[in-house]
């Protein structure tokens, strides 16, 4: 009998795209949204599995409500890119195993394969090492962790990125910049940049304010960065090559390995 997987939040593009994944695996999938025939308590009755996909300010409401439909065998796990809270919400609502998961990639890959997705074990086993064992077979490369270290390191990989790119973008607007003289006068750099930037600013902006807001962790990397700029700015407002020199060369250090 093929396991049965629900996936709350099933209609949007990441549960979309899990849905087609676990289907190609020979699972069972349940769906439950806001629009579909059955509700989130009902698929979470009959799944062994019942995965969390909904934006970050939702998931404390979405697992109050669909907890205590769970059979006690079964699991619960979640698909969020910060992951203390959304662990210890699930930890508290729910006495069966949990674990927290975040993909790093987004909807549009075409096949799991090559692809990272974190695991974060809350509490049980049979169902981490099932989960776990589902994606590195199906070529996925699974990074465990715990959720205060994934939140650290997320607080840089995507606070801070985000961040800079997000304040990059508003810089260029303030500036009166034109996108054609940007065209006409960009360097490969300026080029990576903006195309980066394009991209953040062309998806949900509720995704990425989520991302700043619900991370802890991105008050310590924003604070690096604020300290990083002052730093940087002291040398200049002083002409001071020497110290801007030995500043660029104490970073270098941390980027490129000596042979």
């Amino acid at each position: 009998m093929a396991i049965k997987v629900a996936i709350i939040g099933g209609s949007g593009q990441m549960g979309q795209w899990f849905q087609r994944f676990f289907v190609s695996q020979g699972l069972e999938v349940l769906v439950a949204d806001l629009k579909t025939p059955q509700t989130p308590q009902e698929v979470a009755a009959l799944a062994d599995v019942v995965i969390i996909s909904v934006p970050i300010p939702q998931v404390k409401k979405v697992v109050q409500q669909v907890a205590p439909h769970l059979r006690p065998d079964a699991a619960l796990l979640d698909f969020t890119s910060v992951k203390q809270v959304p662990l210890a919400t699930m930890l508290d609502h729910f006495p069966g195993e949990v674990v927290g998961t975040h993909p790093l990639f987004g909807p549009g890959e075409a096949s799991i394969n090559g692809l990272t997705m974190v695991l974060c074990p809350g509490r049980g086993e049979r169902w981490f090492n099932w989960l776990k064992e589902l994606l590195e077979n199906a070529g996925a490369r699974v990074k465990v962790t715990t959720a205060t270290e994934h939140d650290r390191i997320m607080s840089v990989v995507q606070g801070l990125a985000h961040f800079i790119l997000i304040a990059l973008g508003r810089a260029i607007r303030e500036l009166g910049v034109s996108p054609q003289d940007l065209e006409d006068f960009s360097t490969p750099t300026f080029a990576t940049l903006h195309g980066l930037a394009r991209r953040l600013f062309s998806q949900d902006p509720k995704l990425y304010a989520c991302i700043q807001l619900a991370n802890p962790a991105n008050r310590t990397a924003l604070r690096a960065l604020e300290d990083s700029v002052a730093d940087i700015l002291y040398f200049i407002q002083r002409q001071n090559p020497d110290g801007l020199v030995r500043l660029i060369e104490s970073v270098k250090e941390g980027f490129i390995s000596e042979e």
